[in-house]
């Protein structure tokens, strides 16, 4: 699996999905689809309930190549406000900018 597949794959399965759906690759981290920009992150029990972002490229998608294949075998989905509201904090405040 290619990074540009994977890449084009993971914004086919989030691109008909309401915005702040978020592919549950595991259970510590999501990839969510921001405008046109895919972005990965790490869950975590704390408030906002992330500790990170992270990009889609070659390091990612060699650390999880195998919850990759096994998420695309079965892809689960969950709905993530809490992301969609630090997105929106973020584009203000650090030039994050959702791709509209």
């Amino acid at each position: 699996m290619d990074i540009e597949s994977v890449k084009a794959k993971l914004v086919s399965l989030l691109g008909d999905k309401p915005r702040g759906t978020a592919a549950d690759v595991t259970e510590h981290t999501v990839v969510c689809l921001n405008g046109t920009q895919l972005i990965g992150f790490r869950l975590c029990a704390d408030y906002p309930g992330f500790d990170g972002i992270f990009d889609i490229d070659h390091n990612c998608c060699g650390d999880m190549h195998e919850h990759l294949v096994e998420w695309f075998a079965d892809p689960r989905f969950s709905s993530r406000p809490d992301l969609l509201d630090w997105l929106d904090r973020a584009a203000l405040t650090d030039g994050l900018k959702p791709d509209a």
